[in-house]
């Protein structure tokens, strides 16, 4: 039953698929925002009807419209609701120019295409405009009233809202227009684009018996004028030249078709105009910073006549919309019987898939419990030759090593098969009477190793190369910890080795590595030149600012002459002993601390070395200071525990390890020392190494020398971390290079480990061991987040390498098709660009599960998802997320979860 949920889920998931598809196909909605500054004229509702009807033309747009009722505060906050409701285009009808400009600025500012219609801002930040030449209106009316004004006539201009800029702009051309005009004379009223205000203001404003003319900024002002003089004077106020501005239907047209104004000049709207102007900046498409609306003269004539072609379109539009809205149900319903008929033919289809299906996974079973049977058969008799194996250690001889000052690889690689195998022969051999030679053999490597460590490090330092790593450290317990690796040889040689502090706890900054090289050095001098029975004392002196240690010894001392030289590169008191580069590093490391280094000596009677630390970290620099807490035990290395490492050590893994190394010896050497614990595979360099991951190989992880021919370890790192067949696999670098710089290239091309040689054998398989752990634990806790659904959350700064994006790829893919009954793993190999076998090796290593399991994994913590809604029943979320039966959905659901669906 374990093959068969999978076409099963993918069938029934193929069906909630299809019917949910036509919802999830729609288009990217756009919102526009429309703030008026009114609605309550006639000519502003018929500007958003003319809006209305020209966004219906267009799918996917949707208005937001705002009418702040002519007060400034309001339209303000409008704005700025619509600002926050994050609109793709603004339409601002601005109340009064100055107040509004701020705002319509700080909108065009946030990044909103912002346009301005009707009335003007104070400034330029916006898209564009859109709306008629105020100023020509204005100066058509001047030229139609100086060309009916008799001489000395008095002239009546009545005001919209004065600080509007229409407002302004028609009062300065008309005025401009009548220039010639001197012997006019020119009464100001302002009526605020308003009727009753208008109807008010005329009636309480001291007028003159006779007005020649009447000027209104709108027809409805100029209604009202009309109505006031005619109240006044029935017959001169029917003669009374009266014109207005808008002749938009439902008002001032109407008024001049009736006579009750004389003349009108279009103004308008602009509606669909402003609606095409935003849907072009939607597209992307480039607009004009003004879009100018044409206007002209509407005498009573034209006026009968716009008013029948208004009467028809509007009839034309009913007609249009009722058409569309006929057309809505029929795709509908087009669309239900589409998505049934597919229902039905796959669920047929189907039927005969999963019959066919049942046997084929019905042999398929069988021949998978033959495989898994002869596996363990294998796994039984690889774990009896590595518990043989690892009886069988046999003993490595010390090679006579040669030393290049100048090619380090050369050195340290000889010395890792000294030391390494030295190890443990001192190990199995306690009770031998050769141990003294076997420790014997080890002290002289362990000095051969120091002066080649010398030597590069002496290096870094003529080539500027070394850099420190300062931290706070407990300096008592870090001399204590220096101390002890002198503390075997102090007893063969019976010479009385002690430590004097005036302090228990010494906080001091420092480079731990650099100064355990200093404390060393001077040590091995004291070790070098006491006789036995000698004495050797280390004491620590803490001052207010300044941290002393000393180091005394009673042996043959230095001669007075050659104090002064003691420090000098390669210079030596006994000639035919030393390096003389010991003492020189010494001093360079600690003038690199900004500290000092002293000596006292009397010959035949000892020396006393003295070294000087500043206390604080104020005299290092910031970048090469590391925060770190200070843990008392830090150096206290006779008190660590290495049980867990031993067990450790004493187990088998069953995870198969390439090592890639050129020197057959090394070779050799770790292929031995790795089988005890792991399965091996060796080659020579990272050409075969390539060779063997292509061929698809179980590999695990791969073990790599830096420098060998054709292809090098920095090399092969970034091949198999930039290919995605094996881009999974852990690369641990081993190197003799010992530049930080050579370091940090190795892990930047994506190894995972770097370990210089020579290395501590049981170090490299710890190393290995807790990455495997590592990597368990990554698994286990991606399938938390799996059962948890919380896989496709993202994860803020955090860097992606190509096996997260192959995971987030392959669960993007999964929640695509996840309700798919015919989507199976062939497919998903397909998509992903794997073959199936370096799929299921991928998955399996990143996950810890199969893609068969994952995906049924997957579709559980679905399940559970909607259960947690507790809107659905058990069968409902069984069918949903593509379960065959809530029977069958329930026993995989408690096996992950522990509990049943219904006490989920």
């Amino acid at each position: 039953m374990r093959y068969i949920q999978v076409p099963l889920l993918l069938l029934l998931g193929s069906v909630v698929l299809m019917t949910s598809c036509h919802s999830r196909s729609g288009k990217k909605e756009y919102v526009v925002g429309l703030s008026q500054c009114m609605l309550d004229d006639a000519w502003r509702q018929t500007m958003i009807r003319e809006v209305e009807i020209e966004a219906s033309m267009y799918d996917g747009l949707r208005l937001e419209i705002r009418n702040a009722d002519t007060n400034n505060q309001q339209q303000i906050e409008q704005i700025r609701e619509l600002i926050g409701m994050g609109v793709d285009v603004l339409i601002i009808s601005p109340n009064e120019s100055a107040p509004l400009t701020a705002v319509a600025e700080e909108a065009y500012r946030a990044g909103i295409p912002t346009v301005i219609t009707d009335r003007k801002i104070d400034s330029e930040l916006y898209t564009t405009f859109v709306g008629a030449n105020n100023y020509e209106i204005g100066k058509d009316a001047g030229l139609y009233a100086a060309a009916h004004l008799p001489k000395g006539a008095v002239v009546l201009e009545i005001w919209g809202l004065s600080t509007s800029s229409p407002a302004q702009e028609r009062h300065i051309g008309f005025t401009d227009a009548l220039m010639g005009r001197s012997d006019l004379s020119l009464i100001k009223l302002e009526g605020e684009w308003r009727y009753d205000t208008t109807s008010v203001r005329i009636a309480r404003m001291p007028l003159p018996e006779k007005i020649d003319f009447v000027y209104a900024h709108n027809d409805m002002m100029a209604i009202a004028a009309r109505e006031f003089f005619v109240r006044r004077d029935p017959v001169e106020g029917e003669k009374l030249h009266i014109i207005g501005v808008d002749a938009v239907p439902g008002a001032g047209l109407q008024a001049v078709a009736d006579g009750q104004i004389t003349t009108s000049f279009l103004y308008p709207t602009g509606g669909a105009q402003v609606i095409k102007a935003a849907m072009q900046i939607l597209r992307g498409d480039s607009v004009p910073k003004y879009i100018p609306l044409s206007t002209s003269q509407v005498n009573a004539g034209a006026a009968r006549t716009s008013l029948l072609q208004s009467e028809r379109i509007e009839n034309y539009q009913q007609q249009i919309e009722a058409q569309r809205s006929r057309l809505d149900g029929m795709f509908t319903q087009y669309h239900f019987l589409q998505n049934s008929l597919l229902i039905i033919s796959v669920l047929m289809i189907g039927f005969v898939i999963l019959t066919l299906y049942a046997f084929f996974i019905n042999r398929k079973m069988k021949q998978t419990n033959q495989a898994l049977r002869e596996t363990n058969r294998k796994e039984e008799e690889q774990r009896k030759k590595l518990i043989a194996l690892n009886a069988e250690i046999k003993e490595v001889t010390a090679q006579k090593l040669q030393f290049f000052t100048n090619v380090s690889h050369e050195v340290r690689t000889p010395l890792t098969l000294i030391l390494a195998p030295l190890d443990r022969l001192i190990g199995l051999m306690q009770d031998s009477p050769y141990l003294p030679d076997l420790q014997l053999i080890r002290k002289n490597a362990d000095r051969l190793l120091r002066v080649i460590n010398q030597i590069l490090d002496f290096r870094k330092i003529e080539n500027d190369q070394e850099e420190l790593k300062i931290r706070e450290v407990e300096m008592v317990n870090f001399t204590r910890e220096v101390m002890s690796y002198f503390d075997s040889m102090a007893q063969v040689r019976q010479i009385q080795y002690r430590f004097l502090s005036e302090s228990k706890i010494c906080r001091v900054w420092i480079d731990t590595d650099q100064m355990e090289k200093v404390l060393v050095n001077l040590l091995s001098n004291a070790f070098k030149f006491t006789p036995e029975n000698g004495v050797i004392e280390v004491a620590l002196h803490e001052d207010a600012d300044r941290v002393r240690l000393q180091v005394r010894d009673t042996g043959v001392g230095i001669k007075p002459e050659n104090l002064p030289y003691l420090f000098d590169r390669f210079y030596t008191e006994h000639r035919t002993t030393g390096t003389g580069i010991g003492l020189h590093l010494a001093k360079q490391y600690l003038e690199m601390h900004h500290g000092e280094i002293a000596v006292q000596s009397r010959l035949g009677e000892g020396t006393t070395l003295t070294v000087t630390l500043r206390k604080g970290k104020a005299h290092f620099s910031e970048k090469v200071v590391q925060e770190m807490q200070i843990s008392p035990y830090a150096y206290e290395a006779s008190q660590l525990d290495d049980t867990e490492a031993q067990e450790l050590l004493n187990r088998s893994y069953a995870y198969p390890i390439l090592i890639v190394e050129d020197d057959e010896e090394v070779r050799a050497y770790l292929e031995k020392e790795l089988q005890e614990q792991f399965p091996v595979v060796a080659v020579a360099n990272g050409v075969e190494a390539l060779a063997v991951l292509e061929r698809g190989e179980d590999i695990s992880l791969v073990l790599s020398d830096v420098m060998m021919p054709e292809m090098n370890g920095f090399e092969l790192c970034r091949a198999i971390k930039t290919n995605l067949s094996y881009s999974h696999i852990p690369v641990i670098l081993l190197t003799a290079l010992t530049d930080e710089r050579q370091r940090l290239y190795g892990v930047a091309r994506g190894a995972d480990g770097y370990i210089q040689k020579p290395f501590d054998i049981r170090y490299v398989k710890v190393k290995i061991i807790r990455l495997f752990e590592e990597q368990k634990r990554l698994r286990e806790q991606l399938l938390r987040k799996l059962q948890e659904n919380r896989l496709l959350i993202a994860e803020p700064e955090k860097a992606e390498n190509i096996d997260d994006q192959f995971l987030r790829r392959l669960l993007a893919r999964l929640e695509e098709v996840y309700t798919d009954s015919e989507f199976n793993v062939e497919r998903l190999s397909d998509t992903l660009g794997l073959s199936r076998g370096h799929l299921h090796r991928k998955v399996k290593e990143l996950t810890g599960t199969t893609p068969v399991d994952f995906l049924r994994n997957f579709r559980l913590a679905k399940a559970a998802e909607l259960l947690r809604g507790h809107t659905l029943s058990v069968s409902e979320v069984a069918y949903q997320t593509g379960f065959s039966s809530p029977a069958y959905f329930t026993k995989c659901f408690k096996a992950v979860y522990g509990v049943i669906p219904k006490e989920y």
